[in-house]
């Protein structure tokens, strides 16, 4: 599969309105269904011309987890994009030298995407307790309008810090962008757990990502 480096490599075909774009980033470690099925769902629910799995290099949030290499997950999310059109993967944060901050990607997206394009940051429930904490939080929440993926998160969450942060008209735009896609219960601890004591993932992961994992050995240590 061809990498798409600048972001916006396959041009979207003429259209009136500006295209729109969503962006997921995470450490897909390995990429499952429980990114892949909601993002699918916030591709139709916000008229997503095309959605960019972005491979985090280094996660600042989770600075010692590094299982698989980021070339591996990189082409991990490749397999799993293939056979979803409106899907595609960016490698823009495993090239950057600068730890893997939203704000930075954003900032990429905006420069090389299609002019005017509206740029879409898909981010799980479970984040919004500690989104005031991200780099550049008032910068992420003005390149880019926020949706809510369902992903379990704390029933009492704190959210006041997060209104101080971006204010309460944001925090309400935030709260009204939940994606109504169903709660997948799945982890990628509970994967590479599972590869580790030679347990099936079928039906975690896309049959190419199983075969990849298998095939490289993967998790086994």
């Amino acid at each position: 599969m061809q990498r798409l480096t600048p972001a916006f490599a396959h041009p979207i075909l003429p259209r009136m309105a500006p295209p729109r774009i969503g962006i997921l980033g995470g450490t897909f470690d390995p990429i499952h269904l429980g990114h892949l099925v909601p993002a699918e769902y916030a591709c139709g629910h916000l008229r997503l011309d095309r959605v960019y799995l972005v491979p985090s290099a280094a996660p600042v949030h989770r600075p010692h987890h590094t299982p698989a290499s980021p070339e591996h997950r990189l082409r991990m999310c490749e397999l799993a994009a293939e056979p979803i059109p409106p899907f595609a993967v960016s490698d823009c944060e495993i090239r950057r030298t600068e730890p893997s901050y939203t704000a930075f990607t954003l900032e990429h997206f905006a420069r090389t995407a299609c002019p005017h394009a509206t740029l879409f940051l898909l981010i799980g429930e479970d984040n919004l307790p500690l989104l005031h904490t991200w780099h550049r939080i008032a910068d992420i929440v003005a390149l880019a309008t926020l949706a809510i993926l369902p992903r379990a998160a704390p029933k009492a969450s704190d959210l006041g810090p997060l209104c101080e942060a971006i204010g309460e008209e944001a925090l309400r735009r935030i709260l009204a962008s939940r994606v109504p896609a169903p709660l997948l219960d799945i982890s990628g601890t509970d994967i590479r757990q599972r590869v580790r004591t030679g347990q099936s993932i079928a039906g975690l992961v896309p049959a190419s990502v199983a075969d990849y994992i298998a095939r490289h050995a993967l998790y086994r240590g």
